[in-house]
């Protein structure tokens, strides 16, 4: 896919690695362009990511947990107690893949869960008991996320400065689900937390 795609911003070419990415953030201007009618278009700015130490890098495989993960895309997010990192890890073989989210050392892995599996529940609340593909979760956490920056490579479009609401739900064993509602759409991933010395260079 290499050298098919430029950004209208500086020219500089889109190293597009993965076949259903559907946004991508220009390494060299920092500008934002989405996929629309099989061409990349200029949507905006990834915004400034300030560095801070962490083992996760894009391009690099992690082990985590049982999973060999190799983020392609970086998106940072703020709400009420501070910031956390979410990194889109593709599967190589196809459109779906993995987030894995850090924050404040904890790490979580989860999934996209198919639109078939999702509650039909729309408004949560803390506290709140519901059953996601045949697992009873807890709602545990709400709070308003706002996007702070972005770079690599995403399957769906990030603006920064837009804020979504997010509810966490904890299952048994780690287990963990988010549901996030935003302009214009909503989705449900599924998932674990991940024990931090489990998480380690593949």
């Amino acid at each position: 896919m290499a050298g098919e795609f430029h950004c209208e911003n500086c020219g500089a070419e889109l190293p597009r690695r993965f076949q259903h990415s559907r946004m991508i953030v220009c390494p060299s201007c920092g500008s934002t362009s989405v996929l629309k009618d099989a061409a990349f278009q200029l949507a905006g700015s990834g915004g400034m990511m300030q560095e801070a130490p962490t083992l996760v890098v894009l391009g690099q495989t992690l082990r985590v947990g049982g999973l060999h993960l190799t983020p392609a895309g970086h998106a940072r997010f703020s709400y009420g107690r501070g910031w956390w990192d979410e990194y889109w890890c593709p599967e190589s073989a196809g459109e779906t893949g993995y987030w894995l989210s850090v924050d404040e050392g904890d790490y979580a892995v989860e999934r996209p869960l198919p639109a078939e599996d999702w509650p039909r529940a729309r408004n949560l609340r803390l506290g709140q008991s519901l059953t996601v593909a045949g697992v009873e979760f807890t709602v545990t956490e709400a709070e308003n996320a706002t996007c702070l920056a972005i770079r690599g490579e995403f399957p769906e479009e990030l603006t920064v400065g837009e804020t979504h609401l997010y509810f966490d739900l904890s299952g048994p064993g780690g287990e963990m689900a988010t549901y996030e509602v935003w302009d214009g759409g909503r989705g449900w991933t599924r998932g674990s937390w991940i024990d931090p010395w489990d998480v380690r260079a593949a």
